[in-house]
């Protein structure tokens, strides 16, 4: 059995990489765990998630925050965009669209809730690297 945050990660990644809306801003094979030293951006990161007892009456959970980066670069805009931080703004958009409420299938737990809590956008210390930060929240039963 896995843990839930990585079954919750694993799924979240799978559906990041088939919804359309967001494919057609970055490109297909743009959503990661692990990007390589040698990705391009813009693209979307799901590696940063922790975790919180949560149980109830007879039932084992945990209360999950999962922050999804997205990094976007100046030198690479998307079409119509408007600059690293409002192309990380529309990516985070629509990453949004995506999962929020979305019932996602969890392979051997129960995914309860799966929220948007907020996000924000800044630019790297070089100056021209974007990056946002979209913070979801989930309950899940084990």
């Amino acid at each position: 059995m896995a843990a839930p945050t990585h079954e919750l990660i694993g799924v979240a990644t799978a559906r990041l990489r088939t919804y359309a809306p967001l494919t057609a801003l970055m490109g297909a094979n743009k959503v990661f765990y692990r990007p390589s030293a040698t990705m391009v951006a813009p693209y979307v990161v799901l590696d940063d998630a922790y975790s919180t007892r949560d149980d109830a009456s007879c039932i084992s959970g945990l209360s999950v925050t999962m922050n999804i980066h997205v990094w976007t670069d100046d030198s690479h805009p998307l079409a119509n965009g408007g600059g690293a931080l409002q192309d990380a703004r529309a990516i985070g958009f629509e990453v949004v669209n995506a999962l929020h409420n979305y019932p996602l299938a969890l392979p051997t737990k129960r995914l309860v809730t799966l929220e948007h809590r907020g996000e924000r956008v800044f630019y790297d210390p070089d100056g021209t690297t974007g990056h946002g930060i979209v913070e979801f929240s989930a309950i899940i039963e084990s």
